[in-house]
């Protein structure tokens, strides 16, 4: 008959306890700090095994517990590294849009000939606004960045833009993509050839690689404040 569970559990402790004191047995005449171990009963030697393996488990315990906060950490950083990226890139498309920072980037000039001042304000203002729905992202006329506030009006021997008197020839220049801007002012019945079409005035669309355009004037609003 085999003899019950309980007898062959505590015979089996009691083979690998006896097995362990042995090998410590042959391990302390190397190492005189396992002597005391070597001098354990089979019992403190079973009961240290279980000690030491409660003690394995816990530490990998927390080392998985630590590998997952790590991965957390990671993923935060991940995280709030995007939204640094994110936010530092609308804050310079704003600056773009704004015109508070002077920009480059490939584009159109433009320029309109009228020795006898027959182009008025309203045809500047209409070019500027057909290179708008072309996709140019920033537009000057002269030295004058075009923005949301620059306004257009007539003025003493040329025009007005923003403030600023500008005369013939006048110079447009526009970033954007160059060869759509382009087609955009040659469209036929546009406001490119409604001015070219006048007397003794002559336009000149060119592409450029490289444009570099000035930033705007401050302005200091007295009325309009960002809503809260």
């Amino acid at each position: 008959m085999r003899p019950p569970a309980r007898i062959e559990s505590r015979a089996a402790l009691a083979a690998v306890a006896l097995l362990i004191g042995f090998l410590l047995a042959v391990q302390a005449t190397r190492d005189p700090s396992l002597s005391r171990l070597a001098e354990e009963s089979p019992e403190d030697l079973t009961r240290i095994l279980a000690d030491l393996s409660e003690e394995a488990d816990e530490l990998t315990s927390q080392a998985a517990a630590l590998r997952v906060r790590l991965s957390n950490y990671r993923s935060s950083a991940r995280t709030d590294e995007l939204a640094v990226r994110d936010a530092r890139d609308t804050l310079e498309d704003l600056q773009v849009l704004a015109g508070v920072v002077p920009v480059e980037g490939p584009g159109v000039t433009i320029t309109v000939e009228d020795p006898g001042e027959q182009v008025e304000w309203g045809a500047l203002l209409d070019l500027v606004q057909e290179l708008r729905d072309a996709g140019a992202e920033a537009i000057t006329v002269g030295d004058v960045r075009v923005v949301a506030s620059t306004w257009f009006g007539p003025g003493d021997e040329g025009i007005v833009v923003g403030g600023e008197r500008v005369s013939a020839p006048y110079q447009i220049a526009a970033i954007g993509p160059a060869a759509e801007l382009a087609e955009a002012m040659n469209l036929q019945g546009g406001p490119l050839t409604v001015v070219d079409a006048r007397p003794d005035v002559e336009i000149r669309v060119r592409t450029a690689g490289g444009l570099t355009l000035p930033a705007a004037e401050p302005r200091d609003f007295e009325h309009a404040r960002p809503a809260s």
